[in-house]
């Protein structure tokens, strides 16, 4: 007997929009697996797709978040070499500022690291932003070409703009 995923497969509307709890213990894939696997209709698999995406980007959101409060903490030398610089207040407010302007999905796949010389850096794929008390750098590579500028001077909304044109371009 195969294990339902979810309780009221006949309710198409509630699959759509309840959160992925009643999911619990499934994976991502095996939810997705369940989806193409039931004839469901594609607005029913779309709505689902996109709320598994929007609680995915909020916990990434979360993530980064908790990363900044760690790095918050290092003090100088944190590369084991005794040479990084700590990151500074301000830094650490700007990248708070920046997370907290953007939507949660616009920062899906992000990652967020110290830089020895102080700065942060957010990264995606080939592509990164590096954040400092007064300016930043956003670059990223393609196939076609590249994409970038150095020495911005920092405001929240450039460099959310710099997040939403490297997403499009990557």
């Amino acid at each position: 007997m195969e294990k339902k995923l979810y309780p009221h497969k006949e309710d198409e509307q509630q699959i759509a929009s309840e959160p992925s709890a009643p999911w619990a213990g499934s994976t991502y894939d095996s939810v997705i697996s369940y989806l193409r696997s039931h004839r469901l209709p594609i607005e029913t698999k779309r709505a689902v797709c996109h709320q598994l995406q929007t609680e995915v980007a909020d916990e990434n959101l979360s993530y980064l978040k908790h990363r900044l409060t760690e790095f918050s903490l290092l003090e100088k030398g944190w590369d084991g070499y005794g040479e990084a610089l700590p990151i500074s207040s301000h830094i650490i407010s700007n990248v708070r500022q920046v997370l907290d302007a953007c939507k949660p999905t616009d920062l899906l796949e992000w990652r967020l690291f110290p830089n020895v010389n102080g700065t942060l850096l957010m990264e995606l794929d080939a592509a990164a932003i590096s954040i400092g008390e007064d300016s930043f750098t956003y670059w990223a590579e393609s196939m076609a070409k590249d994409l970038g500028e150095e020495n911005v001077p920092f405001s929240v909304t450039s460099v959310v703009d710099a997040i939403k044109r490297i997403n499009a371009y990557v």
